[in-house]
C-alpha cells in the first residue's frame, strides 16, 4: 500500500485530513512543544508535505524556514500556499535519503517519516540523510507512530481514523491506517519497528540523547465541552514524539 502522492487527489486528501481535531489538540500541540523556541533558528522540515508544519515553524519565529519533501504534487500544494499568504519559505523536491555535503540547520524535523521504514536498511538509509542535514549540536525532532499500538490493539474510530494490524508483530509488521473524510478516504501503510531499532539507527547515524516522549493534550482542549473526549487517546496513544541530537 505504497502511497504515491503525486497521483490522483491523494495529496489533497492529505491536507483535508489534517483539519482532524486530534490532529491540532494532540498532534500539533506535542510536535510543537517537544521543538520548542526556535526563534532566530534556521530550520529544515523533511517530508514537508503541502507545508503544513513549515508554516507554523516560521511563524513560530524561525529565522529561515525550508521545506523538503519527495513529492511534487505535495510540493506544488505547499507553494501555492506561500504564494497566497507570503512566509518567506523556501520549498524543494528532494529525497530525505539523499546524502549530501554535511548542512547547517540548528534544527530538522520530520513529521511521518520513518514510518515509512520497512526494515532497519530503509530507516538507517533515513537517518543518514537527515545526519548530515543537522550541524554538529544540533537537533532531529520527529513525530511518528506510536510503535506500542501492537500492545493494545486500539481503536480509534471517534477520532476519525482507523488502524488495522496483523495478527501478530514482527519487524515490518503492517499499520494500515484508513483515515475518514467528508466524502472518501486516504488509506496509509506505516511498518512497526521496536523502539531499539530506531535508537540503534539513530546512534549509527551520529545522534546522542536519543529520547521518546507521549504525546500530551493542548491545554485549551481541556476548558471546552469536551469531557473525557481525549482520555483514550491520551491512555492509548497513537503517536509518539522522538528527538535526539548530532553528534
Amino acid at each position: 500500500m505504497a502511497i504515491d502522492y503525486n497521483q490522483g487527489h491523494i495529496a489533497e486528501q492529505y491536507q483535508e485530513a489534517k483539519k482532524q481535531a486530534w490532529r491540532d489538540r494532540v498532534e500539533t500541540y506535542s510536535f510543537m512543544n517537544r521543538i520548542g523556541d526556535i526563534t532566530g533558528k534556521k530550520v529544515l522540515d523533511v517530508a514537508c508535505g503541502e507545508g503544513h508544519f513549515t508554516r507554523l515553524l516560521r511563524r513560530a519565529g524561525a529565522a529561515r524556514v525550508v521545506g523538503l519533501d519527495i513529492s511534487e504534487r505535495m510540493i506544488a500544494l505547499a507553494r501555492e500556499q506561500e504564494a497566497r499568504e507570503p512566509l518567506g519559505i523556501d520549498y524543494i523536491v528532494a529525497d530525505a535519503r539523499s546524502i549530501v555535503d554535511q548542512e547547517d540547520y540548528d534544527i530538522v524535523v520530520s513529521a511521518w517519516l520513518l514510518v515509512y521504514a520497512q526494515d532497519r536498511a530503509a530507516l538507517a538509509s533515513m537517518c543518514q540523510g537527515l545526519a548530515c542535514r543537522v550541524k554538529p549540536g544540533g537537533r532531529f525532532v520527529t513525530v511518528t507512530t506510536n510503535p506500542g499500538v501492537y500492545s493494545f490493539r486500539p481503536d480509534y474510530r471517534k477520532y476519525g481514523f482507523e488502524v488495522e494490524l496483523a495478527d501478530a508483530v514482527f519487524e515490518g509488521a503492517p499499520i494500515d491506517i484508513t483515515v475518514n473524510l467528508a466524502d472518501s478516504s486516504l488509506e496509509v501503510r506505516n511498518y512497526y519497528l521496536p523502539i531499539e531499532a530506531y535508537a540503534s539507527a539513530f546512534r549509527a547515524a551520529g545522534f546522542h540523547d536519543f529520547a521518546v516522549h507521549i504525546p500530551d493534550l493542548e491545554p485549551a482542549a481541556e476548558t471546552v465541552d469536551e469531557g473525557d473526549y481525549w482520555d483514550y487517546l491520551l491512555d492509548n496513544p497513537f503517536l509518539v514524539v522522538m528527538d535526539c541530537v548530532r553528534d
